[in-house]
């Protein structure tokens, strides 16, 4: 089983009228991942599913799983927008900008999916669960 520690630091002194420092951590068990994977996204629109990548398969992995995005592109412009495959509406959940990343908790009843603001954006994404 690998484990695996997700921290988050937030530092400031000019946020908010007094400094800050926090950080807080979580230490994530999980009996399999898929590793971290990069692949270059050619869809640039929900509903053209050639060229998306899809980054978590919702029936392979038990609740709770964390998945983990990050766009590589050094410019802020290229976006990667996650979003959920639904019958209905398919709702962007984050919009990544380039040099950015996520980490979520899924509760793997939905798809998740990418594409981005142009063509040719490589993802790095992994998913640290346990499988179905």
């Amino acid at each position: 089983m690998a484990t695996v520690t997700a921290t988050l630091n937030l530092v400031s002194t000019d946020l908010v009228s007094d400094s800050i420092s926090m950080s807080v951590s979580a230490s994530i068990s999980a009996a399999h991942t898929v590793g971290i994977s990069r692949s270059k996204i050619t869809s640039t629109a929900i509903g053209t599913t050639s060229g998306q990548v899809i980054l978590i398969d919702a029936s392979l992995w038990t609740p709770p799983s964390y998945l983990y995005v990050k766009n590589t592109s050094a410019s802020a412009s290229d976006l990667v927008y996650v979003y959920a495959q639904t019958a209905a509406d398919d709702p962007i959940i984050a919009r990544i900008p380039g040099g950015a990343f996520m980490l979520i908790p899924c509760d793997n009843t939905t798809d998740l999916s990418c594409y981005g603001s142009g063509s040719g954006i490589v993802v790095e994404h992994a998913v640290i669960g346990t499988l179905a």
